[in-house]
């Protein structure tokens, strides 16, 4: 069986959808499915060659540059749009590639701009498609205050273009279930589809990012740096700790369209809490090896209750207690106590009382909470357990086309 992936980048920055995607490839790798992957024009190359091997798979390149144009930054809207035109070029490079590779199956990765081109060559070519949906992402220009009525018509228009996507597919892909009920309120008639939800690869995980004993507990954020990850709030209450005594340790690292403004905050104050920088996904554990305690402060708004994160399960990888605001993106990874603890998101109070609590754990605590969670991911949230959900769809839908 041969699987074709779609993506719109590779190369993982710390955002949990390119990461997503990476171990997608990877575990299906594991489990015997031959798989390749071309990517966007958007996408940067690792050489000037026609693919690149990443993590010992082929990824062909619409383009050879070697930077990646893609990024969190609030980009103009009109400015995306017009990008669309380049989907000419991208069908095109998609189309002699499945001439030469003969794939079974087309995997279309998020977004329409992948979905569209592999529903109209999987039409041509008669292979089936698969198209895997992660989030309703035009909902983040909804935290613009500045939204114009030209940007509602456009954010308008990419939503339709997602629907279209979903509805031309053979099979759509779910990240989590809240995704899946919100897209059915938004449309009918949608073909069969699975729920897979966020994993962790726990063999990519370095097992030296234990950290070295002390008998301080320091807390942190790894990831994205983007407003609604809720960093500002998270820096103000510690802040507010800080100043009625409790002197705790927060350290943030990240990068995001966020950084400029979270770095002149933690200065403008007198605190226990430090930005150390950004950092590339193999140096993730680096970080994961300077904290104890990871806070996952997602506010409350559409993206965050629609799509599940990766860092809770990757914090849990590495062995390291979980604090995380109740959105439903969090709550459906975080279902039982013994996993981390939950707070009513943007409530300083409630925060205040879990980071105490936390805090104040015993060893034996801490232990029991490391262990039920770990065990808990590695049971039910690896990867290798998706990859055979994958499996069972392509095989399906070789059978039936």
């Amino acid at each position: 069986m041969k699987v074709f992936h779609i993506l719109y980048e590779s190369l993982p920055r710390v955002s949990g959808s390119s990461i997503r995607s990476r171990d997608i490839l990877i575990s299906q790798k594991n489990i015997g499915i031959d798989v390749i992957a071309i990517t966007s024009p958007f996408s940067n190359s690792t050489s000037q060659e026609e693919f690149d091997i990443i993590n010992g798979i082929k990824h062909y390149r619409t383009s050879k540059k070697t930077k990646n144009s893609i990024s969190d930054d609030g980009r103009n809207l009109f400015v995306r749009f017009l990008r669309l035109f380049s989907i000419i070029s991208f069908f095109n490079k998609t189309s002699k590639v499945i001439k030469k590779e003969k794939p079974d199956v087309l995997h279309a990765h998020a977004m329409f701009y992948c979905g569209l081109p592999a529903i109209f060559l999987g039409k041509i070519y008669k292979i089936p498609v698969v198209y895997e949906l992660r989030s309703v992402w035009m909902y983040n220009y909804k935290m613009d205050k500045k939204e114009n009525i030209f940007n509602k018509l456009i954010n308008f228009l990419l939503l339709k273009l997602e629907i279209i996507t979903l509805k031309k597919s053979d099979y759509i892909v779910f990240l989590n279930n809240k995704l899946k009920e919100h897209i059915e309120e938004l449309s009918k008639n949608f073909p069969a589809s699975k729920v897979i939800p966020n994993a962790v690869n726990l063999s990519l995980i370095n097992s030296m990012s234990k950290k070295t004993e002390t008998d301080e507990v320091v807390f942190g954020y790894v990831g994205t740096l983007t407003h609604y990850e809720g960093i500002e709030f998270l820096i103000e209450t510690f802040q507010e700790m800080y100043d009625d005594g409790l002197k705790y340790k927060l350290l943030i690292y990240g990068n995001g369209v966020c950084r400029d403004s979270i770095i002149k905050l933690i200065d403008s104050k007198e605190s226990n809490i430090y930005y150390n920088g950004s950092f590339p996904p193999d140096k993730i554990s680096s970080a994961y090896s300077k904290i104890d305690v990871i806070i996952n402060p997602r506010l409350n708004l559409d993206i965050t209750n629609n799509v599940t994160p990766l860092k809770p399960l990757e914090a849990i990888g590495y062995k390291k207690i979980f604090i995380g605001s109740d959105v439903n993106g969090i709550k459906e990874l975080i279902t039982n106590k013994s996993y981390g603890f939950l707070f009513k998101s943007e409530n300083k109070e409630d925060l205040k009382s879990i980071v105490k609590k936390v805090y104040n754990l015993n060893n034996t605590e801490k232990n029991f909470i490391l262990e039920e969670a770990y065990n808990y991911v590695k049971t039910f949230k690896d990867w290798e357990s998706n990859a055979l959900k994958y499996e069972e769809i392509y095989t399906d839908l070789i059978k039936n086309s």
